[in-house]
């Protein structure tokens, strides 16, 4: 009788590929995450006690969100909350007109880029809970980002490099590396307000050409070095264009309020631990549609490393951070 032979299953290569991409990133997530909290830091003199409950306030804070979800969500809450946030932003910046018209333009350009940060989140998480933390944490944030110190230029910027960090997360989803053409197209107009562009571009190209298809290597590779090098070369062009006095360079006459400056420093911390959670999932399981996310998010620290680079605060990440934060939330002991 002949023996039947057995063949044993070896993980593919692109499955190994895409774990070791996963675990780079969760690295990347955890030191921004640290970087952040060390950020936050407001003890003087420094003490490890209260530096701890510090942390578990924030920690406590985002279960607390955590424990919103345990009720069974509606399916339609993801579309309710990607529409009705955008609305809420634009009718906020709509109070100031006819006496303050640009600040309703910069309201227009933060809904945008809140839209585009819940579309994000709604394809790093299938349940609609991910979706709905988002929507809180950008709600607590708004009062923060209406009163940024930012140019007009700056606000066009974030709505940008936010859609093309959408349309790279989508690209990834759908395997389809027409969407890459078109984050890099996001990309590239961003890159008028700077360089910090380009390197958004960069991490959400290289997390995109990490998961690509092994056929089309080379399309998403040529989509990944778009999204990096168009913003530079619009930057160029920009400079030699675009007049000092131009109404887009003009900063924010809206200033911000107290309520503002007292959850500026918890609600950053608690951003970060929401990142670490998300960070840590990284290591044990699979997250593909979040890492372009994380990458991108990883380019932007980056960018503020470099001296030459002139890049916004870090309040500039907070619609990134609160998809990721969300979501991290979100899958956190499901």
């Amino acid at each position: 009788m002949e023996k039947k032979s057995t063949t044993r299953k070896t993980p593919s290569r692109s499955g190994a590929k895409a774990n070791a991409a996963s675990f780079a990133a969760g690295i990347a997530g955890i030191l921004i995450a640290a970087w952040l909290v060390y950020g936050t830091v407001t003890i003087n003199p420094f003490r490890w006690g209260l530096f701890a409950e510090e942390l578990i306030i924030a920690l406590c804070a985002l279960l607390a969100l955590r424990f919103l979800c345990v009720l069974r969500l509606p399916k339609w809450l993801p579309l309710v909350c990607v529409v009705l946030v955008p609305v809420a932003i634009a009718f906020v910046g709509s109070l100031s007109l006819p006496e303050n018209p640009a600040a309703f333009e910069r309201a227009l350009c933060l809904a945008a880029a809140a839209c585009f940060a819940l579309l994000s989140a709604q394809q790093m998480d299938n349940k609609p809970d991910g979706v709905l933390l988002t929507a809180l944490l950008i709600g607590v944030s708004l009062p923060i980002l209406f009163g940024a110190n930012t140019r007009m230029i700056d606000e066009l910027q974030r709505a940008l490099v936010m859609a093309g960090v959408f349309m790279a997360v989508l690209a990834v989803r759908q395997k389809t590396v027409l969407l890459a053409f078109l984050a890099s197209a996001a990309f590239a107009v961003a890159g008028a307000a700077g360089l910090f562009a380009a390197f958004a571009g960069l991490g959400a190209g290289l997390g995109a050409l990490l998961l690509s298809p092994k056929r089309t290597r080379g399309s998403w590779t040529f989509a990944a070095v778009l999204m990096a090098a168009l913003p530079v070369a619009v930057w160029f062009v920009s400079r030699a264009l675009l007049p000092e006095n131009n109404p887009l360079f003009a900063g924010n006459t809206v200033v911000a309020g107290a309520f503002a400056g007292i959850i500026r420093v918890h609600q950053l911390r608690a951003l970060a631990v929401g990142l670490l959670l998300l960070s840590v999932r990284l290591f044990s399981r699979r997250e593909d549609a979040a890492l372009p996310v994380v990458l991108a998010l990883a380019g932007c620290a980056a960018a503020r490393l470099l001296p030459f680079v002139s890049a916004p605060d870090v309040w500039m990440d907070a619609l990134l951070l609160s998809a990721l934060c969300g979501v991290g939330v979100a899958k956190t002991a499901r």
